[in-house]
């Protein structure tokens, strides 16, 4: 009733007093007031009837021993309870103190856990900024790098390009010159050519000259050869006035040829040659730089890989770590609350441990002390002297009662309040007839009457403002159990649902790792199978070019026979011959041995024809394997993309997780708080169905008997008041 702070049963009796305790004191009251009835009996039937019968004192002291055994066995059988709640105090507050070690414990651990966690998702977080800073700088110096080798290409292209130009204008000038020399007739020059050719080829020339390489090319006093060759290109070559007009004529004392035309080949020869060897030495840097590029962006591309492998691993750790961290902060809000209900549960276990020991103890005591006092009751009852007193005492009794037996009026009174009592079985009415029987003052026992009712009256109020109060906290919590329960089913359905999408992420995750591990798999099957075609690549190219030496070496030795012998060989001849230079075929042999010429001109041809085929499929080999590099890296840079954008979906699945999980914990916690509710909700119903129970059960029985017993009162005052009247 504390606890609660309900009013609960009326107090008819103390809160401390047991039911065994109240029958006790009611059997005494009824045993005082049936020993005052039966005193006055005895006196009636002393004055009619001489026959010895049993003394009221002895029938008291049968029912003191009756009353000292029935408390002595409630005092064994309380002994008994009170031993096994003891034993329950010491077991349970054994554990529970174990249970409050064991969670502080906890708690620490649980701390350390959560700080040593926060303190790496930090560090995993710093450097998960950095591998983004780094990926972003290495992705932004591989753009730098495609940047300055696109220029690199573009400057290498158009002065390739300007160099080819000028290769072909100088070969064609040269080619042009060369056929000039080597006409045998007298006409000229000027008679085997078109003007348009000659033109062109000086036009050409003359755009060599406003170019920058050729600066660098020739030294200047050959370049102002060129250009007079290139303003009057008469002076180099023969004219035919027939022909040419007569800004062309010259006055040429050798007639259709001219000399210095081998000047300016030979000048144009050179500047020939050096952008030859320009062109080569570009291709060759070219190359170099390509190679140099190619290498600087397989470093680079896979730092990046390692850098992405590790923000990855960072990003998975962070994410680990971060349910991890959810899971220990919810394990310690649940040890903190376990363990803030254990010390609840400890101290108030150990004071009511207390309390009931010292309870206990009082009980003990006063039950000795009450057992103690029935027993000097008996003894001194019961002795001889106590009943010679007793029997003095009844014949004194007896001349009283004789001496009243005129008193008709209050004996007339005791009867009818005794019938009364009888009749209504009131305790109150049978105290009166006692009374009425022992003192015979009507006012007095008027006045007693009318104090009884207003007892009765204040019993009736107190009962109907103890149901009311019981009916309103009864309707309250049973509202309130409603709402808790209807609160926990929603919680639940929530939980439920935040559940199904763990469940549902958990699916994902698991086609994510596996699609994670196919995609890792797929890089590894690329990589290996392109280590596999490389390396059959360079094993192709070195038996190929092992090859090619092999061949050279053959031509070399079946050539140095006719060398060494001067002996030229078709092959040999039109390798070095350029234009129409080589010779017509003699009708005669030179020597007296050539050899067997013929043979060896068709091996070696068939030999360089294999050679070059060879050196053909080296070069379409390198063509092939740089396009398959390429294609390699395009695979490789979409297998990394969808590895990488497969690791972020997992890591946005976990960290999802994470959360549903975060906020089921605290839907369990909440849920556990509206469990907690409702069971102090059942208990106080509990509590309320205990101490309002009388309100279903003795409420309208109650109040019929106390209007009864009023009823019975009143009469007993109207009787009274009657008789005194006549008296």
């Amino acid at each position: 009733q504390v606890a609660l702070g309900v009013r609960g049963t009326p107090n008819l009796l103390p809160a401390t007093t047991s039911l065994a305790a109240m029958q006790r004191s009611i059997a005494l009251l009824v045993l005082t007031c049936l020993a005052h009835a039966a005193l006055g009996l005895k006196l009636v039937q002393m004055s009619d009837s001489a026959e010895p019968k049993e003394s009221p004192v002895t029938q008291v002291v049968e029912l003191l021993a009756q009353l000292k055994t029935s408390i002595e066995s409630d005092g064994t059988a309380e002994q008994a309870s009170y031993d096994k709640y003891a034993c329950w105090c010491e077991d349970t507050l054994a554990q529970k103190a174990k249970d409050i070690s064991n969670g502080k414990q906890s708690i620490e651990d649980l701390q350390e856990s959560i700080l040593k966690f926060k303190g790496e998702i930090a560090s995993h977080g710093a450097e998960i900024k950095q591998g983004e800073k780094d990926i972003s700088a290495n992705l932004e110096s591989q753009k730098e790098a495609e940047d300055v080798r696109r220029k690199q290409t573009e400057g290498y292209e158009e002065e390739k390009l300007e160099t080819e130009q000028c290769v072909g204008a100088l070969e064609a000038a040269i080619k042009v010159l060369s056929g000039a020399r080597e006409k045998k007739t007298g006409k000229g020059f000027l008679e085997t050519l078109q003007e348009a050719q000659l033109l062109s080829v000086v036009a050409g020339v003359r755009g060599l000259l406003t170019r920058p390489a050729v600066e660098r090319a020739v030294n200047k006093q050959d370049l102002l050869v060129v250009r007079h060759f290139v303003e009057k290109p008469e002076d180099f070559v023969g004219a035919r006035a027939g022909m040419l007009s007569a800004a062309q004529i010259t006055n040429n004392p050798f007639g259709d040829y001219a000399p210095q035309s081998t000047q300016i080949q030979g000048i144009l020869k050179s500047m020939y040659d050096s952008f030859a060897a320009d062109l080569e030495k570009a291709n060759a840097e070219e190359g170099g730089k390509q190679k140099a590029f190619e290498e600087l962006m397989v470093t680079k591309r896979d730092e990046l890989k390692t850098l992405e492998d590790t923000l990855r691993q960072h990003e998975q750790d962070e994410a680990d770590k971060t349910q991890l961290l959810s899971d220990d902060k919810i394990s310690l809000d649940d040890t903190k609350t376990q363990l803030e209900a254990d010390e609840v549960f400890f101290a108030s276990a150990k004071d009511t441990c207390r309390t009931r020991a010292n309870d206990w103890a009082v009980r003990t005591r006063l039950r000795t002390e009450e057992l103690q006092g029935i027993t000097q009751a008996i003894a001194i009852l019961s002795s001889e002297e106590a009943k010679k007193t007793f029997a003095n005492a009844s014949n004194t009794f007896l001349q009283l009662g004789s001496f009243s037996q005129h008193s008709f009026e209050r004996d007339s009174a005791y009867e009818h309040l005794r019938k009364v009592a009888g009749d209504y079985h009131s305790l109150r009415l049978a105290k009166i007839a006692v009374a009425v029987k022992t003192t015979g003052h009507f006012g007095k026992i008027m006045q007693i009457i009318d104090n009884m009712v207003e007892v009765l009256r204040r019993e009736e109020q107190q009962d109907l403002d103890d149901k009311k109060w019981c009916e309103a906290k009864q309707y309250k919590n049973r509202i309130d159990m409603e709402d808790l329960n209807h609160a926990i089913t929603q919680t639940n359905s929530t939980i439920e649902r935040h559940e199904g999408s763990i469940e549902d992420k958990d699916t994902k995750l698991n086609e994510l790792k596996a699609n994670i591990n196919k995609t890792e798999t797929d890089i590894g099957d690329l990589r290996d199978m392109r280590i596999q075609e490389h390396a059959e690549f360079v094993q192709a190219v070195k038996d190929d070019t092992d090859a090619v030496a092999l061949l050279e070496l053959a031509i070399v030795h079946l050539t140095d026979f006719y060398k060494s012998q001067g002996i030229p060989l078709a092959l040999l001849a039109a390798k070095n011959s350029t234009g129409n230079e080589t010779p017509p075929e003699l009708g005669w042999k030179v020597g007296s041995y050539g050899g067997r010429k013929g043979e060896h001109e068709g091996i070696v041809a068939i030999l360089s024809m294999i050679k070059e085929d060879l050196s053909n499929e080296i070069k379409t080999s390198r063509a092939d394997d740089s396009t398959a590099q390429v294609q390699y890296e395009k695979d490789m840079q979409a297998l990394q993309e969808t590895l990488k954008a497969q690791t972020d979906s997992k890591i946005q699945v976990t960290k999802e997780k994470a959360e549903l999980t975060a906020k089921i914990a605290d839907l369990e916690e909440h849920r556990g708080m509206k469990e907690k509710d409702l069971s102090a909700e059942e208990s106080k119903e509990e509590a309320l169905g205990v101490n309002c129970a009388w309100v279903e059960s003795h409420f309208e029985s109650r109040r019929t008997k106390r209007k009864a017993e009023m009823q019975g009162l009143q009469d007993a005052k109207s009787y009274l008041a009657g008789a005194q009247e006549l008296e």
